[in-house]
């Protein structure tokens, strides 16, 4: 009888100990070792069309692990992907990265009204890092086409004001109309849709915009189920969450806060709301160590070479600027400049150079030469008559046009981008990326 009791508390013990051993939290990664799993699992599942597009999603991931962690932080930088076409594995990124990032919370066509109380709902909860939730709209072309002016406005709020912590919305009380309700809305944000997407130029400021393609055979991701990958995907996450606990430390002390976010070797790169947004990521990138320094410097020069050559205007009226200045110089390098453009070449030239944006511009028609003259009245020219070749046509000077280039485009040096010609030649020539 005594063996037996012995048996039974030595059994006792050994379950006691194994229960002990599974609620015992893993270790704490190195952020190398963090971002390298993240890295792992997006390559997995999505694939995107240049390196440096999964440097930008996983610092931009680990960003949102940071962000719980550390009050300090005041900004949340917006993820934007498109695409030409469907099928391209937006909605897939989305999909993946909301298991990856913290507090995730896929949004799909949710209202603007509803991602308030999202965003409300998690500010209010008391348990540690559960704020700032992170919202992943999807097919944002929809909700910002021609046919939608002035119906996007209150997402356009959200998605602008709530860039920078502690911003709120205002709205009346339902109930009491003398009184005001303020809606937190402070929230990272990921989106996605079709290039035909006419988003607000500030929106695109706050933005690291990914454009994709549809991947080739060999090429394509791993598939994704749910039911068999979101636990592996938990994970990950969980792991990017210790890793951000264990290094919060270091975002604590406001001098170091500063120090990392107006590091030198960013703010020589970049000024304005460009810094605000490379510096969120270049404080994680100092923080993981090893090759991550060098592969957010190089994310940040191949955003600034896409920006350089022109293929970096996400707005449709940037886009068309892009593509007037394109063909200026197309016709200026043959010796073909005259006095301005008419509004009917202005629109040729732009479904020539951008068809990913303009060949469906509305969703459903192409760009129309009086679709010209309203994007460009944007930026304050007007069309006027002009003289091109024997006739006189409504058009712009272009001397107007070469001052809103200046004032709006990146600079582009004389041997800097394509050669307009060969451009010309090779109409489905990409023409995407970050606004400035």
């Amino acid at each position: 009888m005594m063996d037996i009791i012995e048996i039974d508390g030595y059994a006792f013990q050994a379950d006691k100990l194994a229960e002990a051993e599974e609620k015992a939290e893993p270790p704490v990664p190195t952020g190398a070792e963090a971002l390298a799993d993240l890295e792992g699992a997006l390559r997995r599942f999505v694939w995107f069309p240049k390196p440096h597009h999964f440097t930008v999603a996983v610092l931009w991931t680990a960003y949102t692990h940071l962000l719980t962690q550390c009050p300090g932080l005041p900004i949340a930088p917006r993820l934007g992907i498109f695409s030409g076409a469907p099928g391209s594995g937006k909605t897939r990124a989305l999909e993946v990265l909301s298991k990856l990032v913290a507090n995730g919370q896929d949004v799909g066509s949710m209202s603007s009204a509803a991602m308030l109380r999202i965003i409300a709902a998690a500010e209010a909860s008391e348990e540690p890092g559960t704020s700032p939730v992170v919202l992943f709209p999807d097919e944002l072309d929809r909700t910002y086409s021609a046919n939608s002016a002035g119906n996007q406005d209150d997402l356009t709020i959200i998605l602008n004001a709530g860039y920078k912590r502690g911003a709120v919305v205002l709205r009346a009380h339902k109930d009491k109309q003398t009184e005001v309700v303020r809606y937190p809305c402070f929230a990272p944000v990921a989106f996605a849709g079709l290039a035909t997407a006419r988003l607000p130029d500030a929106l695109l400021t706050r933005t690291f915009v990914i454009h994709t393609t549809r991947a080739r055979r060999e090429e394509r991701p791993e598939p994704y189920f749910p039911l068999a990958h979101d636990e592996e995907l938990v994970e990950v996450r969980e792991s990017a969450a210790r890793w951000a606990r264990d290094t919060a430390h270091r975002f604590v002390n406001k001098e170091k806060l500063l120090a990392e976010l107006l590091a030198p070797e960013i703010g020589d790169k970049v000024d304005g709301r460009d810094h605000e947004i490379w510096s969120c990521l270049w404080a994680v990138a100092v923080t993981a160590g090893d090759e991550w320094r060098e592969r957010c410097m190089a994310a940040l020069e191949a955003a600034q070479e896409e920006s350089r050559d022109g293929s970096a205007t996400g707005s449709a009226s940037m886009r068309l600027l892009t593509a007037l200045r394109t063909h200026y110089r197309g016709l200026e390098r043959r010796g073909r400049v005259r006095v301005g453009i008419s509004r009917d070449d202005a629109c040729t030239a732009a479904l020539n150079l951008d068809p990913l944006a303009f060949s469906r511009f509305d969703g459903r028609e192409e760009l129309r030469p009086e679709d010209v003259g309203r994007l460009l009245r944007e930026h304050g020219l007007k069309s006027t008559r002009v003289r091109v070749g024997s006739e006189r046509s409504y058009g712009w000077h272009w001397a107007d046009l070469r001052d809103a280039w200046e004032r709006v485009l990146p600079p582009l040096d004389d041997g800097d981008g394509e050669d307009p010609e060969a451009i010309e030649e090779n109409p489905s020539a990409d023409i995407f990326g970050q606004s400035r």
